[in-house]
Order: C-alpha cells, then sequence, then structure tokens
C-alpha cells in the first residue's frame, strides 16, 4: 500500500510540474537565446519609459524602477500594469546624469516597507563648495526613505537619511544596496572632481556605509565617519553577494573596473587607473595600498548595473555577476571563484540587440529584467558610436527567462542566439587628438593636464608648453632630473616618443595640449622634423 501510494505521489507530483503556463500577454518575444543545455526567452515587457536609471526586485513580487527625472514606478507582472507611486519635486537631472539615481528596497519589505533613493538636487544658499574649475558649486545629492502604503498604493513619510552631498552635471554613481547585516551602501562618483577620490574627508569618490536612519555605524573602518572605500571615479554598479561587495566602475578612456570592496580599500583614482601595469602607477600601488580590480576593459564599455546569479533556473549562470554595458551595448557575465575573489571566465550576450543597457534585477523565479538607456544624452552627442540601436520604443523592460520544452514549437521560429566570441569593435568615442593625449599622457598629466601633486607636474599654463622649441625637444626626447614647476619641485623621468609617434601625430598632440592653455599659435609638422633631425641640444 506505501508503495502504491509513492507510485501515485510521483505520478501527481509530475503531472504537476509539467502543467503548461502561458506566458502573459504584454510579454512581447523577440528572440531565443542558446546555452549549453538551456534555452532563453527574450522578450519586452515594458516600453516608452524616460531614462531609466535603476530597476530592483521587490519581495512584494513586484518590479520597482525609476525615470531620471524623477519618477519612481511599480509594476504588477500579473497583468503587466505600471503605477507611478512618486514623483519627486525637488530633483535637478539637467546636464549629463544628475537626477533620480540609485534605489533599493528594505530586505524586509514586507514588515518595514521601506523604500531609499539617492537624487541629485540644486541647493542655492550652499557657498562652500566649488567646482573643479574654482567655480561655486550649488549641486548636492541626498538619500531620502520613504514609507510603501500598501493600502493607497504610493509612497509617503519621506525622511531624509543623508544630505548635503557634493554632487555636479556628471560623476554622481550611484548605487545604493543593503547588508546582510542591514547596513546601506552608497557608491558615489568623484563629482567630476578627481581630487575628490583619494580626500579621506571628502563624501564623493567613495563608497559610504551607514545605518538605515543615516547614522554612522559603530564599526566603521573610520570612527565618526562614513567612509568605507575610497579612489572610486564613478562607480553605477553595486550588489553585495555571500557578504562580498562587488561594484562596477566608469574609466576615462581606459580601465572600466569591476572590484570587490573591502573596508578601507584604496582603488586608485585618479592616481591609478585599472591595474597596477604602468611604471609612474606602481609608485602609488605600493605607497597607497591600492586593491587591483577584479577584472578591466580597454577600451571602455561602460559598465553600469550589476548583479548576482545564482539561482537554479539557469544552471549556466550560477555563481555569475550579470554586467550590464552601456557603450558597449550588451550584458556581460563574469563566472567567480567558490571564494567569490577571482573572476574565471567571462561570457558576452544580447551584443548591439537593444542598444544600451542600465541596469537589471534577478527575480525570486531566477527571471533577470533588463532595462535600456537609449534616450539619455550619449547618443545624440556619440551618434557615430551606434549603428544598431533601435529607433522606437525606447526606453524598454526586458525579461530574460527560461523557455520551457511545451514552448519550443510556439516559439519555433524566432531567431536564436549564442553566445558572443568577442565584443564587437566599437567607434571611438574621443576625438583623435584627445585619444593621442589619453594614451600617451593622461596616466602620468591626468585627463585636464593638471598632473599629480608632488610627483607629476602639470601642463596648463606652464612655461614649457608656452615654449614651442622646448616642448617638441621634451616630447621627442624625454628628460630627467630636477624641474620647477608653477613653484613646485619634481624629479621624475619622462619618455620621449620619437620612436613611437610621427611628426604627425606629434603636431595633433601638441597642439591640442597648448590649445587647452590658449596657444593659437600652431605647431607644424616642419618645426618637429627639423628638431627630430637636429636631436636635443646638449
Amino acid at each position: 500500500m506505501k508503495k502504491l501510494l509513492l507510485i501515485l505521489f510521483v505520478i501527481l507530483t509530475n503531472c504537476k510540474n509539467s502543467e503548461h503556463i502561458d506566458r502573459a500577454p504584454f510579454e512581447k518575444p523577440k528572440f531565443i537565446l542558446q546555452l549549453n543545455n538551456t534555452q532563453l526567452l527574450v522578450s519586452e515587457v515594458v516600453r516608452d519609459l524616460d531614462q531609466p536609471w535603476e530597476i530592483v526586485w521587490g519581495s512584494d513580487e513586484h518590479l520597482w524602477f525609476t525615470e531620471r527625472k524623477g519618477k519612481i514606478m511599480r509594476m504588477d507582472l500579473s497583468n503587466g500594469k505600471v503605477k507611478t507611486v512618486l514623483n519627486i519635486q525637488d530633483i535637478y537631472s539637467g546636464g549629463r546624469t544628475p537626477g533620480l539615481l540609485g534605489m533599493v528596497l528594505h530586505p524586509d519589505f514586507k514588515n518595514t516597507p521601506h523604500i531609499y533613493v539617492h537624487y541629485t538636487y540644486i541647493d542655492s544658499t550652499s557657498i562652500d563648495e566649488l567646482d573643479f574649475s574654482g567655480n561655486i558649486n550649488y549641486f548636492r545629492s541626498k538619500v531620502m526613505q520613504y514609507e510603501y502604503s500598501f493600502n493607497e498604493d504610493t509612497l509617503i513619510n519621506p525622511k531624509p537619511v543623508l544630505s548635503n552631498i557634493p554632487a555636479f552635471r556628471a560623476h554622481n554613481g550611484s548605487r545604493l544596496c543593503i547588508s546582510e547585516e542591514n547596513k546601506l551602501h552608497l557608491a558615489l562618483g568623484d563629482a567630476a572632481n578627481s581630487k575628490n577620490a583619494q580626500t579621506k574627508s571628502r563624501l564623493p569618490g567613495k563608497v559610504l556605509r551607514m545605518n538605515l536612519d543615516g547614522s554612522i555605524p559603530k564599526d566603521n573602518p573610520i570612527p565618526n565617519s562614513y567612509f568605507f572605500s575610497m579612489g572610486h571615479r564613478n562607480p553605477q554598479g553595486l550588489v553585495i553577494a555571500n557578504g562580498k561587495i562587488y561594484s562596477s566602475e566608469h574609466g576615462t578612456d581606459n580601465d572600466d573596473e569591476i572590484n570587490l570592496i573591502k573596508p578601507m580599500g584604496n582603488y586608485g583614482w585618479p592616481y591609478v587607473q585599472g591595474y597596477c601595469d604602468k611604471n609612474i602607477e606602481t609608485t602609488f600601488c605600493d605607497s597607497l595600498n591600492i586593491t587591483e580590480p577584479l577584472y578591466s576593459w580597454t577600451p571602455t564599455i561602460a559598465p553600469a548595473g550589476l548583479d548576482y546569479y545564482n539561482h537554479k533556473a539557469i544552471p549556466e549562470w550560477k555563481n555569475h555577476l550579470l554586467q550590464t554595458t552601456l557603450k558597449g551595448c550588451a550584458l556581460w557575465l563574469f563566472e567567480l571563484n567558490k571564494e567569490g575573489d577571482k573572476i574565471l571566465d567571462k561570457k558576452i550576450y544580447l551584443q548591439k540587440q537593444f542598444g544600451r543597457l542600465r541596469d537589471l534585477c534577478v527575480s525570486s523565479k531566477g527571471d533577470i529584467y533588463v532595462i535600456t538607456s537609449n534616450s539619455d544624452w550619449h547618443i545624440p552627442r556619440y551618434k557615430w558610436m551606434y549603428d544598431s540601436v533601435p529607433k522606437e520604443g525606447n526606453d524598454r523592460i526586458l525579461k530574460i527567462s527560461v523557455l520551457h520544452n511545451y514552448e519550443e514549437k510556439k516559439f519555433k521560429n524566432l531567431k536564436v542566439f549564442t553566445e558572443d566570441d568577442e565584443p564587437t569593435q566599437m567607434f571611438v568615442q574621443s576625438s583623435p587628438e584627445k585619444l593621442l593625449y589619453q594614451n600617451n599622457c593622461a596616466s602620468c598629466h591626468m585627463s585636464r593636464g593638471e598632473g599629480i601633486p608632488n610627483f607629476v607636474p602639470p601642463l596648463s599654463g606652464t612655461k614649457t608648453i608656452a615654449n614651442k622649441k622646448k616642448l617638441i625637444e621634451t616630447v621627442l626626447f624625454g628628460m630627467s632630473g630636477e624641474i620647477e614647476v608653477k613653484g613646485e619641485k619634481y624629479n621624475d623621468v619622462m619618455p620621449g616618443f620619437s620612436e613611437s609617434l610621427t611628426n604627425e601625430e606629434i603636431k595633433v598632440l601638441l597642439n591640442f595640449i597648448r590649445g587647452h592653455s590658449d596657444h593659437t599659435d600652431s605647431i607644424s609638422t616642419a618645426e618637429i622634423d627639423k628638431i627630430r633631425k637636429r636631436g636635443r641640444l646638449l
């Protein structure tokens, strides 16, 4: 009798597991992804959004997402309805990437329905901040807590968590996440001022750690400080998985990064970009105890939202970081080792299928939701970089889910894609002259020619830049020994470029540098050739 009951239980269980579940009518299938053993269906579930930034899976089994101009929206996946639960009014969203940025829900949302958001605003009464040009900076950002009313389906009871954070029109980050011990982490960009990133007392360019009420945890790395890690340029991905914190970060024209964030960690910006693989960087890596990234890209692909996948639904993707990319227009996957402190392998999907990908989240069922970013500032400014961005429906939410056996016949006419072997060649974002500068000068003299205090002299406004012959000779043949620039003494070695750059390239490079110091008398290839043939003057 027991054996008969067991057989009956197995039969009933198998019948239950084989039930056909129809997909929602609002789900529009696009194509199929073929993995080793699993087929995935890529669908569109929402379209016509305006610059979405964050998407979060709530423990209320709903999708939550933001638009940069101030909207917080909640989607009911049982019927596809999207409700704007709040439209923040005091937001500033002009320029490149200020606005409503990071968002996170309380881990126990059912019992503590709190939501935390980070956004930029203008404080015209503040005159104590200067931007990188020395002008008064009125841009600020803050973290706010709201309470979700299940009865009214709206956000209520706004409470400030952390305010008056220096911000700017770009490089604000940001992402939020909450750890298992209920500590709120905020990843901030350098507010377009690289000096912030290496100044511990400054909030920009850091990962901050705080209690959910905005107070400072007693066990923070520095007493009475929000400081957790430093040396960040513009992190736009942050996730906590298995007790470890991972971030993704924008480089300049080189060295985007994925980092494993540690207390008191220094991730190098602006002195070190990517790995410690340049001579000038080695000094800083040793003296500042720089933590190298788990992975670095050159050329840049603009990594944005980051998440962790460990669901049984897609076995091939278990223990992987999921990384959306903007310029790269792709979804990258990184397999972690068992300890979670090394990347073992990478995979690339969806390349140039939906344009710029901004963020993603993982549902309780193992489905993945991705938001695009094709209505932001970047495409109008760099049109030549994007040859395959969808013309209609921007921006949208995509769903990646397992394609069941009983669905194969229904979707047999969809195109099937597999993993991309390599990232496709991207058009260069920088102008030719800026690219020459980035590749040959920026790693030492920095992106704006400001140099590195006590180590590398600035370029802007110096006597060498004004003296055409001296400048040409220095770039061709290099220099060493003690020099004085703007009253400061430096003692280092600069290599010459006579073997690596042509006269034409040097002309373009030097005129670019001199142009930023308002020198209008251009350098010619004839002048360079004359000094090259003559050699260094002793």
